[in-house]
């Protein structure tokens, strides 16, 4: 729970009383809330729930009883949607990266040349696949997140379409297994996910597909301005967006990818 990044899910105004704090978004959304003191520290607390800081950075500037108080009224807020996640731009926050590249293809291989060790810097792995091994990319995301360093995904394994992820960050927004599962349920076939899934973690075989020389140059251009961006202070949004580039006529459109409250992989939230 510490480590959601909470915003206010309307623009709501603040009304204060003696003891009471009522939260007011239009005419339809209206809460109040009550306890001793309330409204000395809670409007100050719920103006900094941007989405850009943790909630143990909001408690750790409240006493230890406010802090219990605090606990209980956003686990509330958060169930009645008056708070909800940050988005991960707003998590976002500019340094150097270095790079490690995995997975196969042509496309790795050219990311792959001019990688050098730059030990000391916090790093983006960038997994780039040719064929469908979710259950390895899985993994792969499972790992960066652990280690605390952001995943990219590239994939043109889906034959007739090529996908670089948005960055995903360790510790906020959606993780690779929230896009999966977005993938599974637009499927008209959603159980072919699962059986790949059980075929890659039982280290079977992929066929590997083929993609034109043209669409791995705009992939390949597609990875190194996320990389490129990931380290500006103010990053296009595209940064954390889905780009789908179609083979049939090389259209590259965006999609925004939303947090999963069910993954198994991040729950929602981060451990």
């Amino acid at each position: 729970m510490h480590n959601r990044r909470p915003r206010l899910a309307y623009p709501f105004t603040v009304l204060t009383e003696p003891d009471i704090v009522r939260l007011v978004a239009g005419e339809d959304y209206r809460y109040t809330l009550t306890g001793a003191g309330l409204e000395r520290w809670l409007p100050a607390l719920l103006e900094r729930c941007t989405g850009q800081d943790t909630l143990a950075t909001h408690l750790g500037e409240l006493s230890p009883e406010q802090r219990g108080h605090a606990e209980r009224i956003i686990e509330r807020l958060y169930g009645e949607r008056v708070l909800v996640n940050g988005a991960a731009a707003a998590a976002h926050s500019a340094r150097r990266y270095g790079r490690q590249v995995t997975g196969s293809g042509l496309l790795c291989e050219r990311l792959q040349v001019g990688v050098a060790d730059e030990n000391g810097l916090p790093r983006v792995t960038v997994l780039c696949q040719d064929h469908l091994d979710y259950s390895a990319a899985l993994a792969s995301s499972s790992l960066s997140r652990r280690r605390g360093e952001p995943f990219l995904w590239a994939s043109y394994g889906a034959l007739q379409r090529a996908y670089v992820s948005p960055l995903f960050l360790p510790d906020a927004g959606p993780c690779f297994s929230c896009l999966l599962r977005s993938f599974q349920r637009l499927s008209p076939a959603p159980e072919i996910y699962d059986a790949l899934l059980e075929h890659g973690r039982n280290g079977q075989s992929f066929a590997p597909a083929e993609f034109p020389t043209e669409g791995i140059d705009m992939l390949f251009g597609l990875v190194c301005w996320k990389l490129a961006q990931a380290e500006l202070a103010n990053p296009s949004a595209a940064l954390y967006r889905l780009h789908v580039l179609e083979r049939a006529d090389f259209e590259v459109s965006t999609h925004r990818v939303f947090v999963d409250s069910e993954c198994p992989e991040c729950r929602g939230d981060r451990p």
